[in-house]
């Protein structure tokens, strides 16, 4: 039975494993509650960010399912089988999630997407290290009272109340930190807002947008990876810091005003751009201006996308056609310009004007058949950019499809789409 007193409740009868096997720290039964509370609380908030970090790189996603696993284990290990092996390895395994932590917010990790990129400090991880490392505190602190000579009793004297209020604290702020008001901003899935994390509703793939309504991707370049992994929709969105925000602001603020610069098909090509592809749907028609794709400028891209091909149409995004030997070229400030190239299949397939008459499925031969010739762009590299005011992609301003962007191939972005349509078909 639990004893009663004027002063508080006491842990006295929580059945305990026999200190034969367990040494002295079965002895602690309301410190081993709270470590195993602080770990579950800790594992909580790790799971209930695995997905947003699996969306960034599945190496992040792994480390975080993988930590959860093993918290929410200890914590019930720690009650029903405590040792001080187990003390020992919760103290380090929680200090080097912690330094992992500390390392991703004063120099950034070291591996995938996001190295050398530092995170914002947040209160879901901080609540998350806080918890981690009085777990670690904690285990060391039993362990050395575990040594004590009067274990046995000292251990007995922590209020249950005490217990089961800090518990519940723990609990509340545990799931706290998993409402909207932080997870949408931890996630690490598509923003329109240079830099951040969050995005709207409208930034879901959903099949109902017309993009996707309007058929499958132009260009599997568009949606590939090198390793073949499909990536259409929302595009991962890692964060920037206050310096690196400073110098891509100004960046697309030269982008924007080339967009208005240009407002129409007939501005642009009284500059000098020509059609390089009709309007596809999720892309734009593509206006070209061959020699700016020698360097990266922010004020001078070399394509200018557009919602058709007649000279009244107007400017959606631009697009930087950039010549560059030896992997993507420098481009805009920050980890998010992920840059695409077109040479699946052995490329796009041209006609003699300069002119994509067909995407990268289309086979060499059906290519001839059309008058055209398939070519691989070995060094050209493709970055889109939807920075045009009122015209804003919700997929991302890097993003390699606008979802906001239907109609047919060869209309423009207001017809009815035309079923299975392709590029070139």
């Amino acid at each position: 039975m639990t004893v009663l007193t004027d002063e508080s409740v006491f842990v006295s009868d929580i059945p305990e494993p026999s200190p034969r096997r367990t040494g002295d720290v079965a002895a602690h039964a309301g410190a081993r509650w709270l470590l195993a509370g602080f770990s579950a609380g800790a594992a909580v908030v790790h799971f209930g960010y695995t997905p947003s970090h699996f969306s960034e790189y599945w190496l992040y996603g792994l480390f975080f399912v993988v930590v959860a696993w093993l918290q929410l284990l200890w914590a019930v290990a720690i009650v029903v089988r405590p040792s001080r092996r187990l003390l020992i390895a919760g103290a380090l395994g929680n200090e080097v999630v912690v330094a992992v932590w500390v390392a991703s917010r004063t120099i950034g990790v070291l591996v995938g997407p996001g190295a050398g990129t530092t995170e914002p400090v947040g209160f879901p991880d901080v609540l998350c290290t806080v918890l981690e490392a009085l777990v670690a505190v904690g285990a060391l602190v039993l362990l050395a009272r575990s040594r004590s000579p009067r274990a046995r009793t000292s251990g007995r004297r922590l209020s249950m109340a005490a217990v089961g209020a800090t518990l519940t604290a723990v609990a509340v702020l545990s799931g706290y930190a998993l409402t909207p008001r932080f997870a949408a901003a931890h996630d690490h899935g598509s923003s329109g807002a240079a830099g951040g994390h969050t995005h709207g509703p409208a930034a879901a793939l959903t099949g109902n947008t017309p993009c996707e309504k309007s058929g499958p991707p132009a260009s599997q370049a568009q949606v590939l990876d090198s390793e073949g992994h499909s990536h259409r929709g929302p595009t991962a969105q890692l964060p920037v810091d206050q310096a690196t925000r400073t110098q891509l602001e100004a960046q697309q603020k030269l982008a924007r005003a080339v967009a208005e610069k240009y407002p129409t098909v007939a501005d642009a090509e009284r500059a000098g751009y020509f059609m390089s592809t009709v309007y596809v749907p999720c892309i734009g028609a593509h206006y070209t201006n061959a020699p700016l794709a020698a360097h990266f400028d922010p004020s001078a891209p070399a394509e200018l996308l557009y919602d058709g091909t007649q000279p009244t149409s107007r400017i959606v995004g631009l697009s930087y056609l950039v010549y560059h030997p030896g992997g993507q070229p420098d481009g805009f400030a920050g980890p998010n310009d992920n840059w695409h190239q077109h040479n699946f299949n052995g490329g796009l397939c041209f006609n003699g004007f300069g002119v994509v008459i067909g995407a990268e499925d289309m086979t060499k031969a059906q290519c001839a058949a059309r008058g055209g010739q398939k070519v691989l762009l070995v060094d050209t590299w493709m970055l889109h950019d939807w920075v045009v005011p009122g015209f804003e992609c919700s997929w991302g301003a890097f993003a390699p499809e606008c979802p906001e962007l239907g109609g047919r191939v060869g209309g423009n972005a207001y017809d009815a789409p035309a079923p299975g349509q392709q590029l070139g078909s």
